[in-house]
């Protein structure tokens, strides 16, 4: 069996078009006996833990996907060069019990009182020693210790986080700045959060593993990974404009792994025109089911989107809106996400007086529910690598508005059939669109599945399966 990791910064209960496009692969990877897929997860604290275990429960995450820490994957590591158990709480000769919490004494004096919570992961504890004045507070799972948080009088905080009760990792910093960590399996002293990140993570058990790295943020820890290492690149390494940032440019250029990875022929070319890629490019599409429910009646404009109106300006969108929607009194503009945003769309709503017919509805975990019952979806954005939400609209029969950038938009959309495509901020243009597709919906509608069979469940996992035997051979291959 061949584990696949797929490297995480932070698991939300939210979450766009990449974050779902990683759980739309670890869940096919799922379905093939032959891999064991692992989000492999930065992020040490209790609520990742949780936020993966809800994921879970509400069928976001196939049962199969497991969920590592950094910390935790280096368990082997610090079993083998003998790191001891953390056992430094005090002793006591009695405790007393009161609902969530337990109060523990020493010759009549407090010495720990801890808080238990039952959750899905197990009983957390929080535990607070009131005899050094109550600035460490540690956290344990089921009597683990996971993580330890020191606060001091100058502001800085430190740090310990802990596999099954082993201290792996030791950082300390000050307004969310770094200042300086330590390695405490190996006693490696680091004052660059980078250098820092890549000390732990080289003790990560993967030499038989195939590794993705999604997007450029975490492509620095490729250099340190052993195994096969993937980049796979959505948008997050393009400008609003287009353009590619410099440092993203760095990062492709000097990427240490096998294949580069990504959605569409068309982002392809235009990487191997922009950068000098450090290895060999494929493309493999999304995919997306379709629709199989009873058809419902078809009502509203939607847009399903983070509210992050630099890369996502819905508010041109809702100014469109408002120009042609006397003429479809029956039509509202339902928008659904969260983000940054959101107080400017809620202002702007304000000013135009639209509030009955445009609405911030929120986010919603049923994305094919809102394209299955929604006349056509409005898909505002300045660059995209692929655009899985256009790809949901279309599988379920809703006709997709979008701007005309790269990558996945021109591949997907054709303007007069299965949508509109318009310029970039061009509000007449935008509101042409809406009137075109509103007037004549069931002829945008009939035509959504064009094109449709390269973004198939089954081409997806062939797909998968083909590329990942590929790369795995190698960890095989003599030298």
């Amino acid at each position: 069996m061949t584990r696949v990791f797929s490297i995480f910064e932070r698991i939300g209960l939210g979450g766009g078009g990449k974050v779902k496009a990683v759980y739309h692969r670890m869940n096919a990877l799922a379905e093939m006996e032959e891999f064991d897929p692992v989000l492999l997860n930065l992020d040490h604290s209790i609520r990742q833990m949780l936020n993966f275990a809800e994921l879970k429960a509400n069928g976001t995450i196939a049962p199969r996907v497991r969920n590592l820490t950094v910390p935790q994957a280096c368990y082997d590591a610090a079993v083998a060069a003998g790191v001891e158990r953390f056992s430094d709480f005090p002793a006591f000769d009695r405790f007393e019990t009161k609902g969530k919490k337990t109060v523990y004494a020493q010759g009549g004096e407090t010495v720990m009182v801890d808080t238990t919570t039952h959750t899905p992961i197990g009983a957390i504890t929080k535990r607070v020693l009131p005899q050094t004045d109550g600035k460490t507070t540690y956290t344990l799972i089921d009597d683990e210790i996971h993580q330890s948080v020191t606060r001091n009088a100058d502001g800085s905080t430190e740090k310990t986080d802990f596999t099954r009760s082993l201290p792996i990792r030791w950082v300390k910093t000050k307004d969310r700045k770094f200042i300086i960590g330590k390695n405490l399996v190996t006693d490696t002293i680091c004052r660059m959060p980078r250098v820092y990140a890549q000390n732990i993570f080289e003790m990560v058990a993967c030499e038989d593993a195939v590794v993705f790295f999604d997007g450029v943020t975490s492509a620095y820890l490729s250099a340190v990974t052993k195994g096969q290492r993937a980049l796979f690149l959505h948008a997050d390494h393009r400008s609003p404009s287009g353009t590619i940032v410099p440092r993203s440019r760095f990062l492709i250029e000097n990427f240490k792994g096998e294949a580069i990875i990504t959605s569409t022929a068309v982002h392809k070319a235009r990487i191997e025109t922009d950068v000098i890629p450090a290895a060999e490019i494929h493309v493999i599409p999304h995919f997306c089911d379709t629709a199989n429910a009873t058809p419902q009646e078809r009502k509203h404009l939607v847009t399903v989107s983070r509210l992050e109106l630099e890369g996502k300006p819905i508010h041109e969108c809702i100014e469109a809106f408002c120009q042609i929607k006397d003429d479809f009194p029956h039509v509202d503009y339902l928008v659904y996400g969260v983000g940054a945003g959101q107080k400017q769309l809620e202002v702007q709503i304000e000013q135009l007086g639209c509030g009955d017919r445009v609405k911030l509805a929120g986010y919603s975990t049923e994305p094919l529910r809102i394209f299955r019952n929604a006349i056509a979806s409005v898909y505002p954005t300045t660059t995209e690598g692929f655009g899985l939400s256009i790809l949901e609209a279309l599988s379920n029969g809703c006709p997709v508005i979008s701007y005309d950038v790269n990558y996945g938009p021109r591949e997907m959309i054709v303007s007069g059939k299965n949508g509109e495509l318009v310029p970039r901020a061009d509000i007449q243009a935008i509101a042409k669109a809406m009137r075109k597709v509103l007037s004549q919906p069931a002829r945008y509608q009939q035509d959504t599945d064009t094109g449709l069979e390269r973004y198939t469940r089954q081409a997806f996992l062939s797909n998968y399966r083909g590329f990942i035997n590929k790369i795995s051979k190698r960890l095989s291959a003599p030298e």
